[in-house]
């Protein structure tokens, strides 16, 4: 019956919440559809799509040696087997040499140049991860993260600093979000997929110098890249 039928009551304020989130959800696709729309035209700039691309090798590396492997390594009982507190100062130790090293480091990718900066640091961590299974003890342990931790801070610093130098002002955000999200990306794909082959294979040895032979790869691949665009400028220039 008409009378004893349940009427929804509705008050003013719900259809203002309502109208509220739908708006929201608007706003947040097209700030997403506009930053996806910005970011196609950059990825065809080849300066920036090659600096994008190895800084997504970087942080493979990074997310799957430095962040899951190498915890693992410098815990084994069969090698260092250090505690839980000597890894933390393991830890502590890098991040000094990034601290006190980056007034340096940025002195000197500044002389060198942002694009030889980059192949230097990148070159530096996976030497130190190649070289790492075969630190046997604290001293060679030392020299070998002191390394990759000027290389890591040589990478902190030089590809937003090229990004920042090549992109327009008012492109600028949009190009450093660009290269975070790349990094993001193969932070975690790194992590996933080199933890997947060291428990494949059952070597942490084995999956530590994949992370450093994918890292030189990315490496030779972005300095043959740059090799070949510097050839191409001067054949350019006498054309015109």
């Amino acid at each position: 019956l008409s009378e004893t039928k349940y009427k929804a009551i509705a008050f003013p304020w719900q259809s203002q919440i309502n109208n509220l989130s739908s708006k929201n959800e608007e706003s947040i696709w097209n700030a997403t559809k506009h930053a996806f729309g910005q970011w196609k035209p950059l990825m065809k700039k080849i300066k920036i799509r090659n600096v994008v691309i190895i800084n997504g090798f970087y942080w493979v590396a990074i997310a799957g040696a430095q962040l899951t492997l190498l915890p693992l390594m410098l815990t084994d009982p069969n090698g260092l087997a250090m505690t839980a507190t000597d890894v933390g100062k393991v830890y502590m130790g890098m991040s000094l040499v990034q601290v006190f090293g980056n007034p340096i480091v940025a002195r000197s990718v500044d002389k060198l140049g942002k694009m030889p900066a980059i192949i230097v640091g990148c070159t530096l961590i996976s030497g130190s991860m190649a070289s790492l299974p075969f630190a046997h003890d604290i001293p060679c342990l030392a020299i070998v993260l002191c390394t990759w931790a000027t290389g890591s801070t040589m990478l902190s610093t030089a590809p937003v600093a090229y990004i920042s130098d090549v992109v327009e002002d008012e492109n600028r955000a949009q190009a450093i979000a660009l290269l975070r999200t790349a990094g993001d990306v193969g932070f975690l794909t790194g992590a996933s997929a080199v933890g997947a082959l060291a428990d494949w294979t059952g070597n942490l040895d084995i999956a530590m110098q994949s992370s450093a032979g994918f890292l030189l790869a990315g490496t030779t691949w972005f300095g043959l890249r740059q090799y070949l665009q510097r050839r191409k400028l001067p054949q350019k220039i006498k054309k015109n």
